[in-house]
């Protein structure tokens, strides 16, 4: 069984990560931490941007052409499929999104290439 209280000490402990402070006081337990601080150059973590961009329009839908629409855009038929397929999926891991079937975990189907989520295999009944 899976203990939430897990889950909110990892959060904590990776959260607390972030911070410099906790950084350099969890690596001063280490017996090489000073070494291991002067041989790397830490860069901090997060999100950059680059300098330089450029700038793409995006057509409005009416200019599109039917082929084009398709390729983009559901149909209420494929949308109403892909939630059936979703509920059978979130069931199948226990209706906790926590436990969702990894990538890894999945087969594949041999002419799409395609990855199988397990509740879709007849063998795999839970």
């Amino acid at each position: 069984d899976h203990d939430d209280n897990d889950d909110d000490e990892c959060s904590t402990t990776e959260s607390e990560s972030d911070d410099d402070d906790s950084i350099l006081s969890l690596e001063s337990s280490d017996t090489n931490s000073t070494s291991n601080i002067e041989q790397h150059h830490f860069q901090p973590r997060g999100v950059s941007f680059s300098t330089t961009i450029t700038i793409q329009p995006i057509p409005h839908s009416s200019t599109l052409t039917p082929i084009q629409k398709r390729k983009m855009f559901s149909n209420s038929m494929e949308v109403r499929y892909n939630k059936i397929q979703n509920k059978k999926e979130y069931r199948y891991d226990g209706w906790d999104w926590r436990h969702a079937t990894e990538e890894w975990e999945m087969s594949i189907d041999m002419l799409s290439g395609d990855l199988v989520h397990p509740a879709h295999n007849e063998e795999y009944g839970r």
